[in-house]
């Protein structure tokens, strides 16, 4: 009889958490049926694969409400999630035009939720256009994060194949094999030999202008002639008539002549002194080549050197 008792009181237990659980997620589903909420539609243009009727709606990680329906839109193109939103957050949604809807996912799940959040610059541009007109207040999309990785290695995986790479590396092979056969030419040991004669010869003659003109000094005769032009000047000052005209003509004369020979030796300094840059400039050009002959094809151009002003 005692056994029998026991039984009853567990089953009447059993029972009675049965009908208290069932009885308390009744009560929690129904009351989400009387919550007070304002609905609002987002259309996305991509999967919105793992988002499911129920799942979260938050603004700025903040709980804000419920994806109630998830269809496609109107246009037979876009998914349309509607929105049932706390009345608390009501307000930034229609006042603030910078918040943008984006799917996030929930964790390692793979179950997405609706992010709405303040967005800038491009982002602001990039929801979808529609061509009806939405039936609840509408809150625009961006592309979720995934969605624009996903864009961004298309895109570079595009380009890497519009690559002609086989083109490119028979192109290489043609200009190493072009290189090989001119560097093997034996008119590329003339050539060398010639660059060599011919600095040998600059330097013999750069060294003969040299012992030429190493005697040579005009500066103390240009000042000689100036002196004696101002002498004469002074000189005919003191003249009168056609005699005073013709020593000033002749006076002028000399001048011009004292100014020619100063700019000759001017001249002349500097073209020994280009001479000798080009005999240097020849000998490592020879010494280069002869080491690297590849310079002729590979080398870069020279550099450029600071000009020296002409004027005396």
């Amino acid at each position: 009889m005692s056994t029998e008792v026991k039984k009853f009181r567990v089953g009447i237990f059993s029972i009675g958490a049965l009908l208290i659980g069932v009885g308390g997620l009744i009560w929690l589903g129904a009351s989400r049926f009387f919550e007070d909420t304002v609905p609002f539609v987002t259309y996305f243009s991509e999967s919105v694969q793992g988002l499911d009727p129920g799942s979260s709606v938050k603004y700025r990680g903040v709980p804000a409400g419920r994806v109630a329906k998830i269809s496609i839109a109107p246009d037979g193109n876009l998914i349309e999630v509607l929105m049932d939103v706390k009345p608390e957050f009501v307000w930034y949604l229609v006042n603030d035009r910078t918040l943008r809807t984006q799917l996030q996912l929930s964790g390692i799940t793979g179950l997405r939720y609706v992010e709405i959040d303040r967005r800038s610059g491009e982002a602001l541009e990039e929801y979808p256009k529609l061509s009806f007109e939405p039936q609840y207040q509408m809150v625009p999309s961006t592309r979720s994060d995934f969605k624009a990785i996903q864009t961004a290695l298309g895109d570079i995986y595009d380009r890497i194949m519009s690559i002609d790479l086989q083109g490119i590396s028979n192109d290489a092979r043609a200009m190493l094999q072009s290189a090989n056969t001119v560097l093997r030419d034996d008119r590329i040991d003339k050539m060398l030999t010639n660059f060599k004669m011919t600095s040998e010869t600059t330097v013999k003659v750069a060294t003969n202008v040299e012992k030429m003109t190493r005697d040579v000094t005009l500066a103390p005769a240009v000042e000689n002639a100036t002196r004696a032009t101002e002498e004469a000047r002074a000189l005919f000052a003191n003249l009168n008539g056609e005699t005073r005209q013709q020593l000033g003509e002749a006076a002028e004369q000399f001048n011009h002549l004292a100014q020619s020979a100063q700019q000759l030796v001017v001249g002349l300094q500097l073209t020994l002194d280009r001479l000798d840059r080009t005999v240097g400039s020849l000998r490592t050009l020879t010494e280069n080549v002869r080491e690297q002959p590849s310079l002729l094809l590979f080398s870069g151009p020279p550099e450029e050197r600071p000009v020296k002003s002409e004027e005396p």
